[in-house]
């Protein structure tokens, strides 16, 4: 009889643990969807039979950052973490997170930390080495970040966020003719590769190719409407081309779409002072400094500031 009982107890646990795994391929399908609070709620099924699984904290952190909700996302990295301290994946997820958030120092320590641990995956090790290269371009270690973008390509020549990677960092370093090129033939490879596209119409913004710039951000924003880079980036342009009315409403969407992007207040800022407010024009500027605009692209936002709202106080 005690056998029995153990037997079924183990045939049980054997169909929970079956059905688990269903369910856990089932949300990681919905969230490639996009349909994040169906997999939510799946995920948050599992989580309250087994609270323990690392794997499932994980998935949730990805749901949460899907969708915007990083804090959210953060704690259940760090949760998964607590449970799996040894798990590249979970680092490489986490360290996404804090680039998303323009914490870059915190993505390149989670970056190394994730290489630190891979063991006989080339393909997630120079894909990571790629990813940390975003971070410290946005630490403005451009050099750094040229050299991890060497890294990742030399392994896969074709490998996209890379190609679209140089294309950004050579623009740095004073090359954008070359970034261009870089830019372009990833377009080539992935003709929808929205990322790759707004890109090369900042490269335009620069060079001041101001009609090709716009047609590039528009294509973007056909492929993904809620794009707040891009938004931001068109609205600079009509800045540039003193379409301050049309300026206004790109900026004010891009802030809706991605409201922790520092350089888009400092955009709005900038529209603000040619409609001549500059009251609101001040508020932005500081709130683009609370956001980390300093530590990415360095003292403009600071200069206007002096510029515009110190001596304004001090006449109050």
């Amino acid at each position: 009889m005690t056998l029995l009982l153990l037997l079924v107890t183990l045939f049980a646990a054997a169909q929970q643990t079956k059905q688990d795994s269903l369910l856990f391929d089932q949300a990681q399908t919905l969230l490639v969807e996009g349909k994040y609070d169906e997999a939510l709620t799946i995920i948050n099924r599992l989580l309250i039979s087994n609270h323990n699984n690392p794997d499932y904290f994980d998935l949730c952190g990805e749901i949460y950052m899907s969708k915007h909700i990083a804090d959210t996302a953060l704690f259940n990295f760090n949760t998964a973490l607590m449970l799996d301290p040894e798990n590249p994946y979970i680092y490489s997820h986490r360290a996404h997170t804090f680039l998303s958030i323009q914490m870059p120092n915190k993505s390149i320590d989670d970056y190394n930390r994730a290489l630190k641990l891979i063991k006989d995956d080339d393909t997630l090790k120079y894909t990571t080495i790629g990813n940390r290269g975003s971070a410290r371009q946005m630490e403005r270690d451009f050099q750094g970040a040229y050299e991890d973008f060497k890294t990742a390509l030399k392994f896969d020549s074709l490998n996209i966020q890379a190609l679209i990677g140089m294309g950004s960092i050579l623009d740095d370093l004073g090359k954008p003719r070359d970034g261009i090129a870089y830019l372009e033939k990833v377009i080539r490879l992935s003709p929808n590769e929205s990322s790759a596209i707004c890109n090369l119409g900042f490269r335009y913004l620069d060079l001041g190719e101001y009609k090709k710039a716009i047609a590039m951000f528009n294509k973007v924003l056909e492929l993904s409407p809620n794009d707040g880079v891009a938004y931001n980036n068109r609205g600079y342009v009509k800045y540039k081309k003193n379409d301050l009315k049309g300026a206004l409403k790109d900026i004010e969407l891009a802030i809706k779409y991605y409201p922790a992007n520092s350089y888009a207040f400092r955009n709005r800022a900038l529209i603000y002072l040619a409609m001549k407010q500059q009251e609101k024009a001040c508020e932005d500027l500081q709130y683009a400094i609370q956001l980390g605009f300093t530590l990415m692209y360095g003292n403009e936002v600071q200069e206007l500031i002096e510029k515009h709202c110190l001596l304004k106080d001090t006449h109050k």
